[in-house]
């Protein structure tokens, strides 16, 4: 009967297998471990937002507080009124020479019904006319009294933002036109230095210089000042037409701790002349006369001799105290005088 022999390997062969595989394994362990690189820990620390307030410069063009629908600084994400707020910086990009040009882009606000007349911020806002005795421009919270023809206008350079509220406002404001109003913020004395000196030039024969200065008074920034001014001449669009502005507007304010705060504001305008504040009909300059024939671009309807100038005058503060995270407390006062 045969016998099946199956072949044994020599133990001595089989060491040197499990040494081999041993030594193998050991090599590739070591090989992963060293391509590895070592984790560090990153520690990633966010810069503290700056604080804005309702009163002064916003940090981008996009504003995230106000004071014109509660009459105290609030996100505008908690205020259930629509607004727009045009801030200084934006106004620098675009370069208006009023008021109504700097509200321009801002939703249901019409500012082109007396065309390129800068002699008033005339609005229509949702279809309401804010003009005359129903006038619903504000200044710092106070409405700018006027009668249509002696309305005052203040330069967006002395600004630090314009805000629009669309809708009735007269539970906070009394009399008011229902389609909104517009308030527009003085610049105010920063406690960091600023300096600026601004030369412009562009058509109709422009030339406009500026300044605007900043800074505190003492270490502590308890005593602060900033004065802005501004001298502007162009030719209107229509003939004849002229605008010159000699604008300056001093403020200081006083801090003597971080709840109160007192600001003497002041502004101060002359303009011997203001343009041209006509209109064009539609037949002649829209559509052809019957003869064809269209009025220029630059026609002026009125007299050789029509000229308007206009000079303003107003002294005003702004005071507030924070009593508690319950109690606050604001006032505001202001002359005019044209």
């Amino acid at each position: 009967m045969a016998r099946l022999k199956t072949a044994q390997p020599n133990s001595s062969l089989r060491k040197i297998a499990v040494v081999v595989a041993t030594a193998v394994s050991g090599m590739s362990v070591y090989a992963q471990a060293a391509v590895q690189p070592k984790e560090e820990t990153i520690t990633v620390t966010a810069a503290p937002a700056p604080q804005e307030s309702a009163w002064g410069p916003a940090a981008t063009i996009a504003a995230r507080q106000s004071a014109t629908a509660t009459k105290t600084d609030t996100p505008i994400q908690k205020v259930p009124q629509s607004i727009s707020v045009v801030t200084a910086e934006e106004m620098a990009l675009h370069q208006p020479k009023s008021v109504k040009e700097a509200l321009s882009y801002t939703p249901g606000v019409a500012v082109g019904t007396r065309g390129a007349s800068n002699t008033y911020d005339y609005l229509i806002i949702r279809g309401f006319a804010a003009d005359g005795q129903s006038q619903n421009n504000y200044l710092n919270g106070l409405k700018m009294q006027g009668n249509f023809y002696n309305d005052a206008v203040i330069d967006p350079y002395m600004l630090e933002r314009a805000e629009v509220m669309r809708g009735p406002v007269s539970v906070l404001y009394g009399k008011s036109s229902p389609g909104g109003l517009l308030n527009m913020v003085s610049k105010r004395p920063t406690t960091e230095p600023l300096k600026e000196v601004q030369f412009k030039m562009g058509t109709d024969s422009l030339f406009q210089t500026g300044f605007d200065f900043s800074d505190a008074l003492d270490e502590d920034g308890v005593y602060s000042y900033r004065l802005t001014g501004l001298a502007r001449s162009a030719n209107a669009q229509q003939d004849r037409a002229e605008e010159q502005r000699y604008a300056i507007a001093p403020a200081f304010t006083w801090r003597p701790d971080e709840k109160t705060n007192f600001t003497l504001l002041s502004y101060f305008q002359n303009e011997p002349e203001t343009g041209y504040y006509g209109w064009l009909p539609k037949e002649g300059t829209v559509e052809p006369l019957p003869n064809g024939k269209r009025l220029p671009t630059d026609f002026n309807e009125g007299a050789k001799n029509n000229t308007y100038s206009r000079n303003e005058k107003m002294v005003g503060y702004s005071f507030d105290h924070e009593f508690n995270d319950t109690f606050y407390r604001a006032s505001e006062f202001a002359l005019c005088r044209e």
